[in-house]
Order: structure tokens, then sequence, then C-alpha cells
């Protein structure tokens, strides 16, 4: 058995509506778990039942084969980092460390070698003597950190860890967490509701919404093979461009708002089952200019144009839906004249208009992907 199983785990409140619904994981040791969702889809209360924090209205969590629905926090061996990093502003920056320790009885010589051990891994020799309102929010989510370190749990839980920091100090800390959590080789699990977040740093992503699981996978996974439209439009930045289309199967074709025609192969019509379709294109995956033999050609005017950098993005309408195109460089396009676009068939998702579940996606070998990046990491 897995180090974390949650098997149809439950949470309601009122018994009759749930928090979570049948969550159900596996969850290695020494993975770094993601549990990402938009808010109040369920996954800080995942998180929370994890830890002990919540009660468990059914289904059944194990940790380390042991069954742990009723086993107190204390008893579940596992540390956790709060959204607002929970210290004591009274005490200093080692106090802090090291009130776990002290509740716990470890030896004093124990307790000052694994706090200059977690100081140093984490950068805070120089302020182990302060007082938290003397930090930076940076240097108190690394002392929330060191002070789940400094227990030597196998397991960390984290909510929302970064929510406070700006931009610029998130990217950061996601690269410091990251490579912490590698050194140390624990079972990390992370709540977010940030995609960038989920994306770059977990192994695996269980994505959520309205407390069901919608799909759990690598992240590659996850943005190459989504199970259905929210996970689709979800990952991905910006989101994945949906419009809803009519199937013409006498014409094997698709038939949009705005008279735009997209022939489909007759395999293709064969597998959708209803006579509506949400088709879905990256904004990467749109092109400038005429395209190829498979590729859709259209005609469009922008109505926005932002120029990033070293990248662009293109807004305009088809139909009533607004649609965005990623391009590399520098475009700074007028937006009253037409430009010509266009997207291979072969990057087109489908999703079934009434259940939303992805009917047709991109061929996408995951083998080849881990051999190239192999190589490339020699």
């Amino acid at each position: 058995m897995s180090h974390i199983q949650l098997h149809q785990l439950c949470k309601t409140y009122d018994q009759s509506t749930f928090a979570v619904e049948d969550a159900t994981v596996s969850i290695e040791k020494g993975e770094f778990f993601i549990l990402v969702g938009p808010s109040g889809c369920g996954k800080s209360t995942i998180l929370r039942m994890i830890a002990g924090l919540e009660g468990i209205s059914a289904g059944e969590l194990y940790i380390d084969n042991q069954r742990a629905n009723h086993l107190l926090p204390s008893q579940r061996n596992l540390s956790m980092v709060f959204q607002n990093y929970a210290l004591y502003p009274h005490l200093t920056v080692e106090e802090n460390i090291l009130f776990g320790l002290k509740v716990k009885k470890v030896k004093k010589l124990e307790r000052k070698k694994r706090c200059e051990e977690a100081a140093k891994l984490l950068g805070l020799t120089n302020y182990l003597k302060r007082k938290p309102r003397e930090l930076s929010g940076g240097q108190r989510q690394r002392v929330a950190l060191a002070r789940a370190v400094v227990s030597d749990a196998p397991m960390c839980l984290m909510d929302e860890p970064l929510s406070n920091l700006d931009a610029k100090l998130r990217g950061h800390m996601r690269t410091e967490i990251r490579q912490l959590q590698r050194k140390l080789g624990i079972t990390m699990i992370y709540v977010t509701h940030d995609q960038v977040e989920a994306m770059t740093m977990g192994d695996r992503i269980m994505v959520l919404k309205d407390g069901k699981v919608q799909q759990v996978g690598t992240p590659l996974e996850i943005y190459n093979k989504p199970k259905n439209l929210f996970v689709a439009t979800f990952i991905g930045a910006p989101p994945m461009n949906i419009s809803k289309a009519t199937v013409d199967r006498m014409n094997s074709q698709l038939l949009l708002k705005n008279d735009l025609i997209i022939p489909i192969s007759n395999e293709e019509v064969r597998q959708i089952k209803s006579d509506t379709v949400y088709i879905g294109i990256r904004p990467e995956q749109i092109s400038r200019g005429k395209g190829e033999s498979r590729d859709v050609d259209f005609s469009v005017q922008l109505s926005n144009v932002e120029v990033l950098g070293n990248e662009t993005l293109l807004s305009f309408y088809i139909g009533e839906d607004i649609w965005k195109a990623k391009w590399l460089g520098q475009w700074p396009l007028d937006l009253n004249r037409q430009t010509n676009i266009s997207f291979s068939i072969e990057k087109l998702y489908l999703f079934d208009g009434d259940t939303e579940k992805t009917v047709i996606s991109p061929a996408w070998n995951e083998t080849v992907l881990k051999e190239v990046l192999s190589v490339e990491s020699r």
C-alpha cells in the first residue's frame, strides 16, 4: 500500500451536501503531490482531514498502512505549514522553530542541533534572535518551513503557503520549497489555487471542482490529456480557447456561429455522440498567416494586443467568444486591421456538448517526451 491512501473520502457539514465527495487517490512515499482547484473546491478540507484537523464523514484514510480516520493529529507523524505561517509574535525565530520540539520534550542538545541544521538549510542563521515582526514575508515563510523541517516528520502538508507573497518572491519560494523537498526526501502534499504552482512544482496533480476529483496525473498528463472541459480550461495560461459547435455528420464538419467551418474525419464524427461539441485550442497553437493543408485558416479583427516583451497575447472574437493567441516575440499589431491566423486540426480538442467529457484530444507520446528530457538532463 502507498504512503498515504484516500479511499472514497467524504466530508459533509449538514448531512445533505458534500464539501468533499468520494476522493480516492494513492500518494507515494517521497512524492510532491498537489491539490489544485478554484476557491471552495475542497482542497484545503482534504488536507485538514489528512492532518486530523477535520473529521472524516465517510471513507477511509490510511497513513503507512495504518487506518488513520480517528488518530489524533499528534499521532500522524506529520508537519504542517499554514497559509498565514502561524508564528508566535512574542517568540524569537529560534523559539518559533523549536516550539514543537519543546512540546515533545526533545532533549536540549538535540533541539539545538536540529535548529542549527534547519537554519543553515533555509538561510536563517543570522535571524534566529529576531522576532517575526522584524522579518520580511519570505523570511517568515522560511521560519514556518524550518519549524516543519526540525520535526523530522516524513510528511509535510502545506496549505497555500505562498499566497501572501508578491509574484517575484512567490516564484523564488517555489524553487526553494521544491529543492528542499527533494533534498529531504519527504512526502509533501501541497494545496494551491495557482495552476502555475501546480504545473511547476508537483510530481502529480489532483484537480478538484465542487468537492469532486476531476483528474489525477502528472502535470504533462493533465495539460495534454485533460479528461473534461473544466480541467482543460483550468490548466494553462492563458486558458484554452473554447467555443460551442454543431456537428454536421453528413459533411463531416463542425459549424461555429460565425460561419467558421472545421472539417473532421469520418472516424472522428463517429466518436462524437452528441449533436454539439465544445471545440478547444490552446492559445500557443494558433499561428499567424495561412497554414498547411490540415490547418484551419480565418481572418479576425484584433480586440486587444498585449506585448509582454518576449511574447505577445492577442485577443479576438470567434462568434460571441473571446479567443487568445500566444506568439513568441513582439507583435504590436494594429487593432483596426484584419489579421490572418490559423491552427492545425491535429491540435484540436473536442468535448461532448452534454457531458463536457473529452471526446478527442491531440496525439501525445509521453514515452518519447521522457526520453528527450532524459537525454537533455545528462
